[in-house]
């Protein structure tokens, strides 16, 4: 009787000690985290994209093809713009609350835009977008036409996203395809194709690498990507199957095992 009664205090002990241990951030990251924070800086990182693409097209010298000429994006903003110094640089200053962007970007470049090979290096200063701080390295690179469609590297090392110090990273090497609205410098009639991998850290400390299976849809007009298909891996965990669905929203799902939940990114 007492191997009995011992064997019962073994397992309520081993219940109790179980009960006792503290959930950590990564206990956190079961379902969604790492999901939406991929989304999230994925689609943050592309608007800044969008900027510089659309202030290199929009700057008389900069480019060998000038598509338009103008010291304003968006007309709550100034393009304070160098084609005498090497390198050339743009500085989009954000006057105010513009569009959700406050603060000034600066964008360094190697040669004309239009010219493959040229380099743009991108650095921020006080730099804010959706009440989103931003830091980090960012560059891409133009390949030229490849089957016909303007193409480019994006290249971004520890992108850093703060709010009320809640911090998360983005980091990616991706390949852009410009579909649609490459004759005109607006961006609104653009169409984005993006293919490639990525990695980061969530606001709850998980971190993650993700690999594009099927090529994401970005459309110059909308804020969210549209449509395409991520698998994305939490560290020592399985991965996820986010599916952006399809339309201009901020809804998507992503798959663990067999269960599907439905996210929202912020």
């Amino acid at each position: 009787m007492k191997y009995i009664y011992s064997f019962f205090a073994i397992i309520f002990t081993l219940l109790i000690s179980q009960c006792n241990i503290p959930d950590s951030d990564r206990d956190q990251d079961t379902s969604v985290n790492s999901s939406k924070s991929y989304a999230k800086g994925q689609s943050d990182t592309y608007e800044i994209f969008k900027l510089a693409h659309y202030a290199a097209n929009s700057v008389k010298g900069i480019t060998n093809n000038n598509l338009a000429n103008t010291t304003s994006l968006y007309g709550c903003d100034t393009l304070i713009i160098d084609t005498i110094s090497n390198p050339m640089t743009i500085t989009i200053q954000f006057n105010g609350s513009c569009y959700d962007k406050t603060g000034s970007i600066t964008l360094s470049f190697s040669n004309k835009y239009d010219v493959s090979g040229s380099l743009v290096n991108v650095n921020f200063n006080n730099y804010t977008q959706y009440n989103l701080g931003i830091t980090g390295n960012l560059s891409y690179s133009f390949n030229g036409k490849i089957n016909n469609l303007p193409n480019y590297t994006l290249t971004a090392t520890d992108v850093t996203y703060v709010k009320n110090n809640n911090i998360f990273k983005w980091s990616g090497i991706q390949t852009i395809e410009i579909v649609n609205g490459s004759a005109t410098a607006s961006i609104l009639d653009d169409t984005y194709n993006i293919s490639g991998t990525a990695s980061g850290v969530t606001r709850e400390g998980n971190e993650f690498i993700a690999s594009i299976n099927s090529d994401l849809t970005l459309e110059g007009n909308c804020n969210w990507i549209s449509s395409g298909i991520v698998q994305v891996t939490p560290e020592n965990k399985a991965f996820r199957i986010l599916d952006f669905g399809s339309g201009c929203n901020n809804l998507a799902t992503t798959q663990l095992y067999d269960i599907v939940y439905d996210i929202t990114i912020p």
